[in-house]
């Protein structure tokens, strides 16, 4: 097995200016444009989870109060409140305009993936990006209002800055732009509020002060730009991002230190990987140590093969002997094709890398700490740049925790979830067991899992791209994390599935680049069946099954039947000739996300009991467990309008009062049976 592994020396001049490669740039705007689609298409389509309902009474109370108070119980952090806010001030309190705002950033970790391309290759990068755009899971979260693609992005964010930081890459359009909404984050709320507070009563006074202090801000902005461009052309940027990136990060979502956790362990497992290959005595025994793996490998196999024969049966019965739902050979064929293309492109690459370790990508400088360290300059460097960093990413932690220092408490809480998130990931709630993340991705992102196995061997026995083997490890890690943590909810999948989208893509780039033609034919293969398969799981996840709890990301989903009963509410309500001043009592217990529907009714009482009530336009109970009280308290003034779902054994009944209930709406008396359509059905 012939190497040609080398360390190359930092340019202190950067990268040198690229042609550009228009079918390259062909290719990444069909991928953004792909991905950009598929997030934004019908974004009202499905009807808010609870944990969006949630989400959007925070929304809500940021937008009525001008402060989010950090609850430590709640265990995310503010920053999606604040990406959103934006939106609902121009648009309103709607379910496009909060879907959007994380929409926006679903699109950007597909473009961000793109930048990669100097470090695994066009093609690899290229695929990367497509793996991200088609994956259910990528779309489908990121079609959701909830924390986890802004945390996903931002994980992805902090590699690429630093990527850049090392390669001592003068400042770019998209960085310097970067900065200057960072700044202008940093400034412009306060500002707003400091208006508001010495404005007082009078509009035309706030009014005023904002126009003054948002001059004053600009002018400040520019000036601190002007400072840092200035400043080794830029080069800091980079790192200051970063430091930013690891703030937001943590006022994202507290998972972040496991995150960061795998970057480091990866790190330090690329050090030592490296210093074994690279030597004489790694060179020496690289064949056994493959043979040793396929040995273990193969032990393992037998110690597990119960394991592994349940799995087996496992896909047969989920995708071809499932009683509730038609067989899904396409998907079934697709995955077993798809194994086997995997060892097939094995036991290939190994008798080509046995001749030769060449590949068409060479890294523009190699990742190290002896390059980082380059990166930072002379001690005066360090000095300054270190406490730019400390000094950003400690600004904005307050910041944010401090709601734009509206909210002091914050800060202090922000420490306390910590102990409570502990307890959190302890608990097994899903009775998944370890095998949960396992069966959710083989069951949806099966071409990502499987052909990401290939990348993390394939960069390990090369030993080429540091990048590349970073990806993986760091993809790799993230699922061994989640899967010993009994925790397990599917949205935490997106952070492994984003590293392991890359390290596939790197796998196709490098197997289309082989000089044995059978591989380059085996990776086409993969590629396209891998694609197409996610294409199709993706359609039927996002827009066909979006509330079936047979897809993994569903997860306790409301019912599309659930908006039929805000429609009817609405015509009631108009129909009372009160609008959305109708009083509507909510005495059901579980009625989340319905806050966020009826955020415009200024007389929408969640009470969660039973309250009297003979004059509110409207009731909501909950279907059989309050049927009996319900027609005791409310047959006399009140009629049954219908039943709806809301979540998995969860239905709701409205009942209208008799002078405004259609003529056939049903005496309470007469209280039916009824089992509404349980989402989804075929």
């Amino acid at each position: 097995m012939k190497e040609h592994i080398e360390d190359k020396p930092i340019s202190d001049e950067g990268p040198e200016r690229e042609h550009l490669d228009w079918l390259w740039l062909a290719g990444a705007a069909v991928v953004t444009a792909i991905a950009a689609f598929l997030r934004f298409f019908w974004l009202e389509l499905k009807p808010l989870h609870h944990d969006e309902g949630v989400n959007g009474f925070f929304l809500t109370n940021l937008v009525r109060d001008g402060v989010y108070k950090y609850d430590p119980a709640n265990y995310h952090g503010p920053t999606l409140y604040y990406l959103t806010l934006p939106f609902v001030k121009l648009f309103g309190l709607e379910t496009i305009p909060i879907r959007v705002s994380v929409a926006i950033f679903g699109v950007l970790t597909v473009v961000l993936a793109l930048y990669l391309r100097r470090y695994i290759g066009k093609t690899a990068s290229i695929c990367a990006a497509l793996l991200i755009a088609l994956s259910p899971g990528m779309v489908f979260i990121s079609r959701y209002f909830i924390h986890e693609i802004f945390f996903v992005f931002l994980s992805l964010a902090i590699v690429v800055a630093v990527l850049f930081f090392v390669e001592k890459r003068s400042a770019g359009p998209g960085a310097v732009a970067w900065m200057a909404l960072l700044l202008l984050v940093c400034f412009v709320p306060s500002a707003f509020n400091l208006a508001a507070y010495f404005g007082g009563d009078s509009e035309g006074a706030v009014w005023t002060l904002r126009v003054v202090f948002l001059i004053i801000d600009a002018a400040i902005v520019y000036y601190l730009l002007s400072l840092l461009l200035a400043w080794e052309k830029g080069r800091p940027i980079y790192l200051l991002l970063a430091s930013a990136c690891v703030a937001l990060f943590f006022a994202t979502k507290e998972t972040a230190f496991i995150t960061l956790g795998t970057m480091i362990i990866a790190c330090l497992s690329i050090w030592v990987w490296r210093s074994i290959i690279k030597s004489e005595l790694g060179r020496k025994w690289a064949v056994n140590f493959v043979l040793a793996f396929h040995v273990a490998s193969a032990i393992a196999a037998l110690y597990f093969r119960e394991t592994l024969i349940d799995g087996g049966k496992w896909i047969y019965n989920t995708f071809l002997a499932n009683p509730y739902r038609p067989a899904e050979n396409f998907v079934a064929y697709s995955i077993i094709f798809l194994l086997a293309a995997a060892v097939a492109t094995w036991v290939l690459f190994l008798l080509e890398l046995k001749r030769e370790n060449t590949s068409t990508v060479t890294e523009p400088v190699e990742v190290n700490w002896r390059n980082f360290r380059a990166a930072l300059g002379d001690k005066k460097g360090i000095i300054i740049i270190s406490a730019a960093s400390a000094l950003i990413f400690v600004y904005l932690s307050i910041l944010f925790f401090s709601s734009f220092f509206t909210y002091a408490e914050g800060i202090g809480k922000a420490f306390e979830a910590y102990a409570i998130w502990t307890k959190t990931g302890n608990k097994d709630h899903t009775q998944n067991g370890y095998f949960g993340y396992l069966k959710w991705g083989m069951k949806v992102e099966a071409p990502i899992l499987i052909i990401s196995a290939l990348g993390i061997l394939i960069s390990l026995l090369k030993g080429r791209h540091r990048v590349a083997m970073f990806t993986g490890l760091w993809g790799l890690g993230l699922f061994l994390a989640y899967t010993i943590i009994p925790y397990k909810t599917p949205w935490l999948a997106l952070s492994y599935l984003l590293p392991l989208c890359i390290i596939a893509g790197y796998a196709i780039g490098e197997l289309y680049a082989a000089k044995d033609i059978r591989l380059r034919v085996l990776a086409a293969a993969l590629a396209i069946s891998g694609f197409s398969l996610l294409g199709y799981q993706t359609y039927q996840h996002n827009f066909i099954r979006y509330d079936d709890d047979e897809m993994p990301y569903v997860y306790a989903h409301t019912r599309r039947g659930f908006l039929d009963l805000i429609r009817e509410i609405e015509h009631y309500s108009e129909k009372s000739g009160k609008g959305k001043a109708a009083t509507i009592n909510i005495v059901s217990p579980d009625y989340w996300p319905m806050t966020w529907y009826l955020v415009g009714y200024s007389q929408a009482n969640f009470h969660g009991t039973f309250v009297p009530s003979t004059t509110a336009e409207m009731i909501i109970m909950k279907k059989n467990d309050q049927d009996a009280t319900a027609t005791q308290m409310y047959s006399n003034h009140y009629k049954y309008a219908g039943v709806y779902p809301l979540r998995p054994g969860v239905n709701l009944v409205l009942l209208v009062r008799n002078d405004i209930a259609d003529s056939d709406d049903q005496d309470m008396n007469k209280l039916p049976e009824y089992k509404p359509v349980q989402g989804y059905t075929n």
